[in-house]
């Protein structure tokens, strides 16, 4: 990894966020959790994340629906999804709305969800390497 990215990890359980910053505190990941999606999303527009691992089932602003908002406010942060609730319908709509990969709770392996942000972080530093070749050709 070429810089250190910012991770938000959001879901309506405590004991979730808890493991999941857990699980990522030996990783060079900047892990910052919420509980409540729609501060999430405040939070999203406010500060810098470059990565969200996002629970579907949540009150008020499912995590399906944040998907959509984060991908039409910056379709470069990429989206992980996590779900106890597991139906075809959620896992189709949540590829088809732009997230990178779905994990089902509860977690077989912590790690399979590491290796997943892992895989975010090697394409935003392939975004960012391919916007960074043509911001130097323009300036040839």
């Amino acid at each position: 990894m070429t810089r250190k990215y910012k991770v938000l990890i959001v879901d309506d359980s405590p004991s979730i966020l808890h493991a999941l910053a857990r699980a990522f505190a030996e990783t060079p990941y900047e892990v910052t959790t919420c509980n409540d999606p729609v501060k999430s999303y405040e939070m999203i527009e406010n500060e810098h994340f470059d990565i969200v691992i996002s629970d579907i089932m949540m009150p008020v602003l499912d995590g399906l629906s944040l998907l959509r908002k984060i991908k039409n406010y910056n379709g470069t942060i990429q989206v992980i999804m996590i779900t106890g609730y597991i139906t075809i319908n959620n896992t189709l709509n949540a590829f088809r709305y732009g997230a990178n990969d779905i994990f089902f709770k509860p977690f077989k392996d912590m790690h399979e969800l590491i290796d997943a942000v892992d895989a975010a972080a090697r394409k935003l530093n392939r975004i960012n390497q391919v916007l960074k070749e043509l911001a130097s050709e323009k300036g040839t």
